[in-house]
């Protein structure tokens, strides 16, 4: 005697599976921090400045960098926090990705309390340029959408895309 029917065996578990899960709707749980910046640093010349190549280049101990909170300049480091101990970070090139020079890797102020929130890099012969972003914060998410180099807008997400590597020109007296 058959108390099922062989279509029930097949159908039951397909059945099973389809009303057993639900979609999960809402935010992604994910977190995205996108709040640094990359330069090249050349003299008049053309020069990499970062380049160990060359005998006058500059270490990171040649830049100080700074962040305007609660209208004072504070410098950036914190010793719970290891990836500081070596900020600015020099980057070598790499040309499978078609960079051909070093790069400066700062990170900006990102400071929600800040109106404009603002960076500061003060090289070795007491020249200082100054770094204003906008971003969004989003969620768990940060990013920059503009940037201000001493009062240049040098980007702007929506109207150039992907950040560039932008070439910051100085030349310093040796």
């Amino acid at each position: 005697m058959k108390i099922f029917s062989r279509s029930f065996w097949l159908l039951a578990p397909l059945a099973l599976v389809l009303f057993s899960c639900q979609e999960k709707e809402g935010p992604c749980g994910c977190t995205y921090i996108d709040t640094s910046f990359r330069f090249n640093v050349v003299n008049d010349d053309q020069v990499d400045l970062l380049d160990p190549s060359n005998p006058d280049h500059l270490v990171t101990r040649d830049l100080v960098v700074s962040f305007l909170l609660d209208g004072e300049k504070v410098e950036v480091y914190d010793s719970k926090i290891n990836h500081l101990r070596s900020y600015p970070k020099i980057i070598e090139p790499e040309p499978l990705a078609g960079v051909d020079k070093y790069m400066l890797n700062v990170i900006l102020n990102s400071s929600e309390d800040e109106e404009i929130p603002t960076t500061y890099l003060e090289w070795k012969d007491g020249s200082a340029d100054k770094l204003e972003a906008e971003f969004s914060y989003s969620g768990n998410s940060v990013m920059i959408r503009k940037l201000w180099l001493n009062e240049d807008l040098i980007w702007d997400m929506q109207n150039d895309g992907e950040k560039p590597i932008y070439e910051l020109v100085k030349d310093f007296d040796q």
